[in-house]
């Protein structure tokens, strides 16, 4: 599946991992169905202000579903899970 939003989100969600000073960001995208996810991990626990900052509203504002991950270290949004 494609979408049209998928490459602004994956930046955005690149730059609050690497604006938080980690030296590595690990990206992620997996698709299911109509549904695609995509991760950005780096190594240590994010600060508030990169997982919930002006880029993190543009994320929210563009994908259905979003999140932190459990060990506070990366953010990930859901697309396509609206009907």
């Amino acid at each position: 599946m494609k979408h049209p939003d998928a490459p602004l989100i994956a930046n955005e969600l690149y730059v609050a991992v690497l604006q938080s000073g980690a030296p590595v960001v690990e990206m992620g995208i997996w698709t299911a169905g109509n549904r695609i996810r995509i991760t950005a991990d780096g190594p240590d626990p994010l600060p508030l202000r990169n997982s919930h900052g002006p880029g993190w509203q543009i994320v929210c504002g563009l994908a259905d579903i979003t999140g932190l991950a459990t060990d506070e270290c990366g953010v990930w949004a859901q697309l396509g899970t609206k009907r």
